[in-house]
């Protein structure tokens, strides 16, 4: 997993000009992907209307455009196609939608956009517990994120130069680590006002937190990736203040 990987992927994806209907036979195929074979899922396929025509038209539409590929394993669509979102449809997804669902990150988590934007920073397991607060605050970071990916991509893609096709894929580095710093930052200070709160004498967590935070700060605590990303950002803070503080005496 690096950068120049996550890069050479991404500037394979065309931009996708979709309609509202495709749009929304996108988000259909996200949810489709995410019923398990329990008897719910099995009743509610049994409850979605046949692929007509013009849902075809857009199927065909999606796949031409590499948004979407051709899954297998459904039992209880046997005979028919299941489809799962490709790189270039999880990265469309990420630059146009700004909350994103449990599942959706969960279940692309093999993804290298993913890999690299969130799971080298918090494991799997938390992701799939996430309190309300932390996932808008995922979803802000994961889309910031892809939306400059977009912009310099095309920039890199467009430039004849191979100097200058270095030097945006170095700055494109350098923008989504300041984007990781920042969302570290925000899960930093969040998780110290979980702890200030159970650190409270005659306190327990149920007073102060709901029942997902009180979850999401015992998945904090236990998750070794957050763990070294939090003391990582806590040393480079402090290092920055010192510089600051160096400057200003000088």
């Amino acid at each position: 997993m690096s950068y120049a990987e996550y890069i050479s992927q991404l500037i394979l994806c065309t931009s996708a000009e979709l309609n509202d209907p495709e749009k929304s036979l996108l988000l259909k195929i996200i949810e489709l992907y995410n019923r398990n074979e329990g008897i719910h899922s099995y009743l509610w396929f049994k409850k979605q209307p046949p692929i007509d025509s013009e849902d075809e038209k857009h199927l065909a539409t999606l796949l031409d455009r590499n948004l979407i590929e051709v899954v297998h394993g459904n039992r209880f669509r046997k005979g028919g196609r299941n489809y799962a979102l490709t790189t270039c449809g999880l990265f469309y997804i990420l630059s146009e939608k700004q909350i994103f669902t449990v599942f959706l990150l969960s279940k692309y988590c093999e993804n290298i956009i993913l890999r690299l934007l969130l799971f080298q920073y918090i494991n799997e397991n938390t992701v799939k517990n996430w309190s309300p607060t932390v996932l808008t605050i995922i979803s802000e970071y994961l889309h910031k994120c892809c939306v400059t990916t977009n912009r310099t991509i095309e920039i890199i893609r467009s430039s004849k130069i191979s100097e200058e096709k270095e030097r945006y894929s170095k700055l494109l580095e350098l923008d989504i680590k300041a984007l990781a710093f920042y969302l570290g930052v925000r899960l930093t200070r969040l998780y110290s006002h979980y702890l200030s709160i159970f650190k409270k004498k005659g306190l327990t967590h149920r007073d102060e937190l709901s029942h997902e935070e009180a979850i999401m700060f015992n998945l904090l605590s236990e998750d070794d990736k957050f763990s070294r990303f939090r003391i990582k950002i806590l040393k480079e803070l402090d290092e920055a203040f010192e510089e600051l503080a160096r400057l200003k005496a000088e």
